[in-house]
């Protein structure tokens, strides 16, 4: 997803062809222009986000470590999300902000990228696997960033700040305004499964943490303690204000209300003189006074749009954009989600040295993090939905958790991106990003120079 690889096998034409051996490859992989520790990190963001497809616990419970699993529900994604943003800062300068002709290539190259990403991602959907696949999201994240590529390290972040205070509550008021009535747009970027208020603050930040001095030992221990200061004061806070001590481990996106909450599951609401339940799809079902009922979607009910949004409870609708639960959506979850986020990337960074050789299989998938993810996702619809050749891969224990088949995913992940990274480098749709970065980023004829040629 970016343009730093590590060194590959050279061609059979280069005049500088020496033997490949095993041991100059492992010397070799993982060193500069690379930076190993993000690397790892991007490849447990894989593997988490694989467990939440297959081997995530349904409970926490301190007391049984399988079930400890359900502490990735939310956060692998978001961790994806931080090293997506570092990703792009590498691609576009790393510490040094692109400006003048370099902005303009950094932009096109963007261009491509996101172009590709989404080209991968919708292709991925197409599978029609039971999979909420992130690619597509991403493209147009990598579309949308492209006017903040050569903004400095300061302003990235205090947009990313205001973002992650401000977005969430902005969305619910306007949609507790439209009486939670959306488009299909709306739905993909604002409320669906990765909601552009979440991902664009998060990879805004990785992006001032990836022009960062990020070699540097003293940068890695200053991202590892932001990282615990905001994971800790986010996740107490909004566990403080929901009023469950363990929010921040399991929820839903539903905030929990009154009865009078219009667009709260179950909850009870009047109008005039009806008595309606509300669904979790916007759709109700009303009750006149002689028990008949009605069934609809939100545009149908009776009553002024005044009356509709007073039946409504708009006090518990802004609370929810305040939670802490995965995929809350909420700003605590971006706040103590990131830092655990922040915290994952900086430990990384102080152990890949110490632990180079043991952490190299893992730095090798977060190598190919496109050929990784898009290689699950296949699998699962090949192996169990749609296709289902071995659906009984996927028997759950009692924990909630398919342990067996996590583990076999990330094994056979860690293996054939080893091996790959250490015969090939860079993996293949990693390969065709980059080639699509390059073709959108081709020099073109002056204006000048082409009113000329008309001549």
């Amino acid at each position: 997803m970016h343009d730093l690889e590590p060194r590959t096998v050279p061609s059979a034409g280069d005049a500088t062809r020496r033997r490949w051996s095993l041991r100059d490859s492992l010397r070799d992989f993982g060193r500069a222009p690379r930076l190993m520790g993000i690397d790892v990190a991007r490849g447990l963001a894989v593997f988490g986000m694989i467990g939440v497809h297959v081997g995530v616990a349904s409970t926490f419970d301190a007391g049984k470590p399988l079930t400890w699993t359900a502490l990735i529900e939310g956060r692998s994604s978001i961790l994806f999300a931080v090293v997506a943003g570092i990703s792009v800062a590498f691609a576009t300068g790393m510490r040094v902000t692109p400006t003048g002709q370099a902005l303009r290539s950094a932009r096109l190259r963007m261009a491509g990228r996101a172009l590709a990403v989404l080209a991968i991602g919708l292709a991925l959907e197409l599978l029609g696997s039971d999979i909420a696949v992130i690619l597509p999201i991403y493209g147009l994240l990598f579309l949308i960033i492209i006017p903040f590529l050569g903004l400095r390290r300061r302003t990235l972040l205090v947009i990313s700040i205001a973002l992650a205070l401000a977005g969430p509550t902005l969305v619910a008021l306007v949609r507790a305004l439209a009486l939670g009535r959306s488009g299909p747009g709306v739905d993909f970027l604002i409320t669906g499964s990765y909601p552009l208020t979440v991902w664009l603050p998060l990879i805004l930040a990785g992006m001032v943490v990836g022009r960062s001095s990020l070699r540097r030992t003293k940068t890695a221990v200053i991202v590892t303690g932001v990282g615990v200061l905001l994971a800790v004061g986010g996740y107490g806070v909004g566990s403080a204000i929901s009023g469950s001590a363990d929010s921040w481990i399991a929820g839903n996106a539903f905030s929990s209300g009154s009865s009078g909450s219009f667009g709260t599951p179950g909850a009870q609401v009047d109008l005039k003189g009806k008595t309606c339940i509300t669904k979790s799809d916007n759709v109700i079902t009303c009750f006149s006074g002689d028990g008949s009922g009605g069934k609809g979607g939100v545009g149908e009910q009776s009553g002024t749009y005044l009356e509709r949004l007073g039946a409504s409870d708009l006090g518990t609708s802004l609370a929810g954009a305040w939670g802490v639960s995965p995929h809350s959506g909420g700003t605590f979850e971006i706040i103590g989600s990131g830092g655990f986020a922040l915290m994952i990337v900086g430990a990384c960074l102080l152990l890949a040295r110490p632990l180079r050789w043991l952490l190299i299989p893992v730095a090798a998938v977060g190598s190919m993090p496109l050929t990784a993810y898009s290689a699950h996702v296949i699998s699962f619809a090949v192996l169990i939905s749609p296709i289902a050749l071995a659906p009984g891969l996927m028997s759950f224990d009692g924990t909630g958790t398919s342990t067996f088949f996590w583990l076999a995913c990330m094994g056979t992940l860690l293996v054939g991106c080893t091996a790959w990274a250490l015969t090939l480098g860079r993996g293949p749709l990693e390969r065709f990003t980059a080639w699509a970065a390059r073709r959108m980023d081709q020099p073109g004829t002056p204006p000048d120079a082409a009113e000329r040629g008309k001549l």
